[in-house]
């Protein structure tokens, strides 16, 4: 190893190109000497190859963020993405150099008589590779599983002692970025209560929804004119303040044109028709499917029309029984992993038309392509009797 104090000069730089057969008038830019330091030290650094956009991220001076528990592989986060670590080896011996010129664009002018000098600080052999992934959340839904918001009432008892989690706590838990978490937490209806995310219990959120559809009815509001501001006030005595505003965000949307103690909403007659259905399917194994229709079509607010399509993703329709029958299956109740998502869709139904396993691929894949692309990988076609493409496991179910 050359010491960085015998620095060579301009002569032997020349002396050396010469033995290397190049010719001086070839040289670009400006010679660079590069020195191993006597600190070289290869342990305290890490390389990750990264592309354009993370390399503009990392300019404008927003944080990276490697999350990972002991168990968990690593994975690395922007503010809105996630991605897969994976460490690579090269054949390569790499330098790691705190500066050098990378290139003829960085030279200020062709100037080959002038000498440059440059300590090496590392050597490495691997470095990491990003590879965009989908991010981990169902570990954000087990988590607040644990201890759902149940009322203040509650809150003492035994069977609500569980963990509670902050925005900070999940973001070192979870692994995905903050935005991702966020929209999960929005998508899971998970409300922040006293600085603390919790899931609401079902039935109390279902509660508080009927006591404000029941105020609704009873002054005559129409479903797309529910006044925020006097329903807040009437239903305070019963539930928190901050849990109506949040029921009625789920369930409701703002009127853009209103504001101030005018703010009106309009209810999501999707979504509520949708949570009449689970509170119905919910206490049962099994449900007649033409008495759970008429049934659900009943209980609904008047004024709803309940459709097939609401139930996607909640439901799992028997067809081929006599009588047809209905059961919860709520696809936030599958794993996670691709492989295991499968296995498990075919362990409890053997064949599956496209418009069935749809549902619960589309957080795998969100487009159809990528839908079509997963069922070749996974399953196999087949046509039934009745004309219709049915999709049944490649592999051996366990």
């Amino acid at each position: 190893m050359e010491d960085v104090d015998e620095r060579r000069n301009l002569q032997q730089v020349m002396a050396i190109a010469s033995v290397a057969k190049l010719d001086p008038e070839d040289l670009v830019g400006q010679p660079q000497c590069l020195y191993f330091s006597r600190d070289l030290n290869t342990s305290n650094m890490k390389l990750i190859e990264v592309d354009g956009a993370i390399m503009s991220y990392i300019e404008e001076g927003k944080d990276l963020v490697i999350r990972g528990e002991k168990t968990d592989s690593a994975v690395l986060c922007l503010d809105d993405m996630t991605f897969d670590l994976k460490e690579a080896e090269t054949s390569n011996t790499l330098l790691l150099l705190d500066q050098c010129f990378a290139g003829p664009d960085e030279f200020e002018v062709n100037t080959p008589e002038e000498l440059h000098h440059f300590e090496v600080q590392g050597v490495a052999h691997e470095y990491y590779e990003l590879r965009p992934m989908r991010p981990r959340l169902q570990k954000l839904q087990t988590l607040l599983e644990k201890n759902p918001y149940a009322g203040d009432l509650y809150e003492d008892s035994p069977s609500h002692a569980g963990p509670k989690y902050s925005t900070e706590d999940l973001l070192d838990m979870v692994q995905a970025s903050r935005k991702e978490i966020e929209a999960e937490l929005k998508k899971l209806r998970a409300c922040c209560v006293k600085g603390l995310w919790r899931l609401l219990d079902f039935d109390y959120e279902f509660e508080v929804l009927s006591q404000i559809i029941s105020l609704m009815e009873e002054n005559s509001w129409k479903m797309d004119e529910i006044p925020l501001n006097e329903t807040l006030e009437t239903l305070e005595v019963l539930k928190p303040r901050c849990i109506l505003q949040h029921v009625m965000d789920c369930f409701g949307d703002q009127n853009e044109a209103d504001s101030g103690d005018l703010i009106k909403y309009r209810l999501q007659e999707d979504g509520i028709c949708r949570m009449y259905a689970e509170m119905l399917l919910k206490h049962t194994d099994k449900f007649n499917l033409s008495e759970f229709l008429q049934a659900w079509r009943q209980s609904v607010p008047e004024g709803m029309i309940t459709n097939e399509n609401q139930l996607r993703g909640l439901s799992l329709i028997d067809r081929a029984s006599k009588p047809q029958v209905i059961s919860l299956f709520k696809v936030s109740s599958l794993p996670e992993d691709e492989k295991e998502r499968f296995n498990f869709l075919f362990r409890v139904k053997e064949r599956w038309t496209m418009d069935e396993i749809t549902p619960y691929l589309e957080n795998l894949a969100p487009d159809k392509l990528k839908i079509g692309a997963l069922l070749q990988k996974h399953a196999r076609t087949s046509v039934g009797p009745d004309g219709v493409r049915v999709y049944n496991s490649k592999r051996p179910v366990t």
